[in-house]
C-alpha cells in the first residue's frame, strides 16, 4: 500500500494547524483564512493526483517520478549551427569548421536527446540544467540552476561543465588548457548575454568539486583583491572583498518605544562591530514612553556618531527610511530593524566588500529567530503568491540547495531588516517606494535595482538575530488586513513577471516549498 499520499495529507494538516495556532494564535482574519483555505485545497488536489505536495530532489525515486510528470514543452530547432566539442588536453577549435556555436562537453558529461532540440536564442553563452545518470540509466542529483548569477559563479561553478558558447568568443581561449570554469569567469566580465535554458539537457557523472585554484587565478589576473576561503561543504568558496578607504556607513534604525529591544540592537552594534567608521540614525516614530526619550537623550550624549530624528506620522517603513537617509552622511546605508542583534563582528566589512562592487545593488544577510531557526535566507519572488523569505523556519545548520546557505549567492532581493546599499544606488532608485507602507517595499527596491542591471547578493556568512514582530506584532485588525491585500494586489500587478519567474529560483521548484520539485501547478 502506497502511504505517500496519506503522509502528505498529514503533513499538510500539520502545516495548517501550525499557521492557525502558532502564527495567529487561533485568531485568523477572515480574508487571510480564505487565502489559506484556497492554498490548502489546491495542495490537496496535487496530493490526490501525484501522491504528494512536492517531489524531493534528494530522493532518487521521487526525482525519477517527477521526470515522468514533467512537461518538456515545445522547443524550436536551433537557428544556428552547433558543433559538439569533447574535452581534450587543450581547447582545439580547428575541427569546428564553419559554425556559430560550440557545445563544450567535458569528460563524464553525456547529452540527452532533448539538447538537440534546444533553441539557442541569441545568447552568447547558453547553459542548461543537468543531473547524474548511472550505467543502468537511473537518474539522480538534479542540478536545477538559477539564471545568470555573477556572484554565485564566483562561489563555485554552478553553470557546470557542459555549455554552448559563440565560436567567435571562444577563440580567445583556443589552444589553452581545458578549463570551463576559468572560461566562464572570464566571459562573465565581458558584458555578454549569458542565457539559462531550464531543461535537463545532460548528465554529469562527476560530482561537483572545489575549483579554488582556478578562482584564485582568475581573481589575480583580473587584479581583484579578495580573500578566498573554502567552505565546510568542500566545494563552494566564500569570497570576501577588502574595504577600500574606510567609507562612512550610515545605519538607519526606525523605532517606536520598546527601549529594551532597541537597546539590545544598538549595544550589539557598538560592542561587536569591528568596523568603526559608522554613524547611527535612530528614527523615533512617535514614541510615547518617557523612558524612550530618556534613553535616546542619553545615547546621543554618549556617542558623537549617533543622532535621533523625531517623525510623528503613521507607520510607513519606506517614508521613515527615506527621511533617515536625508540626514545620513555616509556613502553606504544600512537599513536595520530595531529588533535585531549583531552576531558577526565583521558584518559591516563583509557587506561593504560587496556593496562597493560596481554591479552590486544591495547586500542582505542571514537572520535567525531567537530559537536559532532561520528567519531570512534571501527572498523568493512568487513565494506565498507575492514574495517571501527563503529557508524560513529551517534549522540554523540547514544545508541549502546548491550551497545557498553556505556561499555568497545572487538573489532577486533581500529583506530590509538588515540591508546595505550604496548611496549611489539609493539615489538612483530615489529611495524606497512610499506607496508601500509595510509590505514589499524592500522587495520593490531590490527588483528595481535588478531591472537597472544590478545584482542583489545574499551573504550567509553574516549573521544576525531578528526578533521579528517584537515591536509591531502580527497585523490582525481589519485596517491592517485591508492594507495588506492592497499592497499584495499592487505588487502582483507591477511584478507579475517576477512572480511567474524569479530569475534566481528555478521554475522547476515549488514556490512555497523551497527547492522542492514542483508537483503539478505548485502550491500557490
Amino acid at each position: 500500500m502506497d502511504l505517500s499520499g496519506l503522509t502528505a495529507k498529514t503533513e499538510l494538516l500539520k502545516k495548517a494547524l501550525h499557521i492557525w495556532a502558532v502564527q495567529y494564535r487561533f485568531v485568523i482574519p477572515r480574508e487571510i483564512l480564505k487565502m489559506y483555505i484556497h492554498k490548502y485545497m489546491h495542495e490537496r488536489m496535487n496530493i490526490a493526483r501525484y501522491g504528494r505536495r512536492y517531489f524531493d530532489p534528494a530522493v532518487n525515486e521521487e526525482y525519477e517520478k517527477w521526470l515522468t510528470y514533467r512537461k518538456s514543452g515545445t522547443m524550436q530547432k536551433p537557428n544556428r549551427d552547433l558543433i559538439w566539442l569533447s574535452e581534450t588536453e587543450k581547447l582545439d577549435l580547428s575541427q569546428t569548421e564553419d559554425c556559430d556555436y560550440v557545445l563544450l562537453v567535458s569528460k563524464g558529461c553525456h547529452t540527452y536527446a532533448a539538447l538537440g532540440d534546444v533553441n539557442l536564442k541569441e545568447g552568447d553563452v547558453i547553459y542548461f540544467d543537468h543531473d547524474r545518470r548511472d550505467s543502468y540509466g537511473n537518474r539522480s542529483n538534479p542540478v536545477l540552476k538559477p539564471d545568470f548569477s555573477y556572484n554565485t559563479l564566483r562561489s563555485f561553478n554552478y553553470i557546470g561543465r557542459c555549455f554552448a558558447v559563440r565560436k567567435s568568443l571562444l577563440k580567445q581561449f583556443d589552444q589553452t588548457e581545458w578549463n570551463p570554469y576559468y572560461w566562464l569567469l572570464k566571459l562573465s566580465d565581458q558584458n555578454l548575454n549569458i542565457c539559462h535554458i531550464s531543461t535537463i539537457a545532460y548528465s554529469d557523472q562527476n560530482p561537483m568539486v572545489c575549483e579554488e585554484e582556478t578562482l584564485r587565478r582568475y581573481l589575480a589576473e583580473s587584479n581583484t583583491e579578495a580573500d578566498v576561503t573554502v567552505n565546510p561543504d568542500g566545494v563552494s568558496c566564500t569570497v570576501k572583498y577588502p574595504v577600500q578607504d574606510e567609507p562612512l556607513v550610515s545605519i538607519l534604525i526606525p523605532t517606536k518605544d520598546g527601549v529594551s529591544v532597541l537597546k539590545r540592537c544598538v549595544d550589539s552594534i557598538y560592542e561587536k562591530s569591528t568596523y568603526r567608521n559608522f554613524e547611527i540614525i535612530i528614527v523615533d516614530n512617535g514614541s510615547e514612553m518617557p523612558e524612550t526619550a530618556a534613553y535616546l537623550e542619553d545615547m546621543t550624549k554618549a556617542h558623537d556618531n549617533l543622532q535621533t530624528v523625531r517623525i510623528d506620522v503613521p507607520f510607513n517603513f519606506s517614508y521613515l527610511n527615506n527621511c533617515a537617509a536625508e540626514h545620513a552622511s555616509g556613502d553606504y546605508l544600512v537599513l536595520l530593524n530595531n529588533d535585531t542583534e549583531i552576531i558577526t563582528p565583521d558584518w559591516l566589512e563583509q557587506m561593504l566588500g560587496y556593496a562597493a562592487r560596481e554591479n552590486v545593488g544591495s547586500v542582505g544577510v542571514k537572520l535567525y529567530y531567537e530559537d536559532n531557526t532561520i528567519q531570512h535566507g534571501g527572498v523568493i519572488v512568487g513565494k506565498g503568491g507575492a514574495a517571501a523569505h527563503r529557508w524560513y523556519r529551517c534549522e540554523h545548520d540547514q544545508k541549502g540547495y546548491l550551497y545557498t546557505l553556505e556561499a555568497p549567492n545572487d538573489v532577486s532581493c533581500c529583506t530590509a531588516a538588515c540591508l546595505m546599499t550604496s548611496r549611489k544606488c539609493w539615489d538612483e532608485m530615489c529611495g524606497m517606494n512610499e506607496e508601500l507602507t509595510v509590505q514589499f517595499n524592500d522587495v520593490d527596491y531590490g527588483l528595481r535595482l535588478l531591472k537597472a542591471g544590478y545584482f542583489n547578493v545574499f551573504l550567509p556568512s553574516v549573521e544576525l538575530y531578528h526578533y521579528e514582530s517584537k515591536s509591531r506584532g502580527i497585523d490582525k485588525d481589519q485596517k491592517a488586513v485591508k492594507r495588506f491585500f492592497e499592497e499584495v494586489n499592487w505588487f502582483k500587478e507591477k511584478y507579475g513577471d517576477y512572480i511567474e519567474h524569479d530569475p534566481f529560483y528555478n521554475d522547476g521548484f515549488d514556490k512555497n516549498y523551497d527547492y522542492k520539485l514542483i508537483a503539478g501547478t505548485g502550491s500557490n
